[in-house]
């Protein structure tokens, strides 16, 4: 059993906490958290003023994962409320003063993990119920709220709200000021946050709505070793009701909160009340798995230590994006399936990681987005699209690349050197970009036309520096041939490699 035993630290903006795991089952043998930290008034502080807190707890938790035997450990940190040179500079200090080396999780790495999260629940949720009714996940977090459906127990969508505790700050401001009563405040305020979902949300007679990361739900609803309940609607309202008149000190004492998580209790609940009206859920669940149980997933994934299959959460998400935006579905999925055609053809030639094919099919997907606003600079805007809306479970990097990628499309402007906007990116994105840009340009060229003209491709290699890709097919590929040879001096320049375009006809039967 020891061989399957992981050390997982993840750091939040109240406390830093060390879970000791079996990954076979996802069982957790130990527990640790560090003291609280003060929460700081302004963004830039975060993290900083708590530094020894943290090195002490680093300090024990090493003596703990040595108690287990444990070498085998990762450390996460959740970095929404700051900035990149505060992010650089803590983990400097954390680096050099303990000799860990924290991974950062930017706001789509959060959400994604906690949806991961939610879906093991699925399990203990009525799990033959879940596959035909869609549930929702209704996530809070500390920098925002996030909600999720499902529907045939697989991903659909995702909307994340700006409801953190800088939006909890403003409402205290606004409610301070007013003779009214501040619940209603609050709830009119929170409404109007959320109003754009109700435009989009039909409430179902049969969905389920699981309420995530409420520590003061789950510490009032679940029993010891429970990680989900369901509640009738008549509990949660008697909930909301003995909370929501209840002074700061009893809610430290009687829900056993953190001090910072229980100044923003009440309004959190607001919130969860204003949710319910929204979906009118048939049924609700109350569960404390969150972003540790994503995390823990995703390693025991890598392992392959669980069988379970939880679905392409990132490339429905990518591919909810495109549709949202009016993309030709059947156009982004030939290009998509040319493009992971030639990537495999020639891993030999450019040497890129397995993990970049996915950013290729995902870049296929979205690349067209812009389109939806102009025609005549959509790959800019396509860019532009992907900076405001980065994509679910992408880190900085990767949602970066796939942005690149997209904005490089245009036949007028390439990934060059002399290009100012290129020039700035780090030399490793630069490479990455400029692979991944050059093959796609060659697929979307295969099918020009929008017509899927080509049923198939055959790459082929001759010798070292010619490639040719044969398309079978039968109908007239003049416009893919004219589009393809336009575009292939990127791939040539990149490359090193001459490319060419050959039809080979389908045989007839």
């Amino acid at each position: 059993m020891r061989k399957k035993l992981f050390g997982l630290i993840y750091m939040s903006s109240y406390k830093i906490q060390l879970n000791i795991v079996n990954l076979k089952d996802l069982s957790i043998l130990e527990k640790v958290d560090s003291p609280s930290f003060v929460q700081a008034k302004s963004n830039e502080r975060v993290f900083e003023q708590d530094m020894g807190k943290i090195c002490s707890a680093i300090d024990g938790f090493k003596e703990k994962l040595k108690e287990y035997k444990v070498k085998n450990f990762k450390f996460f940190g959740n970095r929404q409320l700051i900035d990149d040179v505060s992010a650089s500079y803590i983990a400097d200090q954390i680096q050099v003063r303990t000799g860990w080396k924290i991974n950062w999780l930017n706001g789509e790495q959060v959400v994604y993990n906690k949806v991961l999260g939610g879906i093991s629940c699925f399990s203990e949720v009525q799990q033959e119920r879940m596959e035909k009714f869609p549930i929702y996940i209704l996530s809070l977090g500390s920098a925002m709220m996030n909600l999720s459906l499902f529907k045939n127990n697989k991903f659909v969508a995702t909307w994340n709200l700006p409801l953190g505790p800088r939006e909890i700050r403003e409402i205290a401001k606004v409610t301070n000021e007013t003779p009214n009563n501040p619940i209603d405040v609050m709830s009119d305020y929170i409404g109007a946050k959320i109003d754009h979902l109700a435009r989009q949300i039909k409430a179902s007679p049969n969905s389920a709505l699981v309420i995530q990361h409420a520590d003061a739900l789950s510490n009032y609803f679940l029993h010891r070793d429970d990680s989900v309940t369901r509640i009738s609607e008549s509990d949660l309202n008697e909930f909301f009701s003995k909370t929501l008149e209840m002074p700061y000190e009893n809610l430290v004492q009687d829900y056993q909160l953190e001090p910072a998580v229980a100044e923003h209790t009440v309004p959190n609940i607001v919130a969860i009340r204003e949710f319910v009206k929204l979906l009118a859920p048939k049924e609700i669940y109350v569960t404390d798995i969150s972003v540790i149980t994503g995390l823990l997933i995703q390693e025991a994934s890598k392992g392959k230590a669980l069988k379970k299959q939880y679905g392409d959460i990132v490339m429905t998400f990518a591919q909810n994006m495109s549709q949202r935006y009016l993309v030709d579905q059947d156009h982004a999925n030939a290009v998509k399936k040319f493009a992971l055609h030639i990537f495999d053809r020639l891993r030999k030639i450019h040497l890129l990681p397995e993990n970049d094919r996915h950013l290729l099919a995902i870049a296929a997907t979205v690349d067209d987005v812009g389109s939806f606003i102009n025609q005549i600079s959509r790959y800019e805007q396509s860019a532009r699209i992907l900076e405001a809306n980065k994509i679910i479970g992408l880190s900085d990097r990767e949602n970066q690349i796939v942005t690149e990628i997209t904005r490089y499309q245009s036949d007028e402007d390439g990934p060059e050197i002399g290009d100012h906007h290129y020039r700035n990116l780090s030399p490793e994105v630069q490479l990455t970009v400029a692979k991944l840009t050059a093959i796609l340009r060659l697929a979307t060229a295969l099918d020009a036309s929008h017509k899927q003209k080509i049923r198939r491709i055959i790459v082929s290699l001759k010798k070292e520096d010619q490639l040719i890709i044969h398309a079978v097919t039968n109908s007239d590929i003049t416009l893919e041939r004219w589009y393809f040879n336009k575009r292939a001096s990127l791939f040539e320049e990149v490359f090193g490699i001459k490319v060419s375009l050959k039809q080979e006809g389908m045989k007839r039967k």
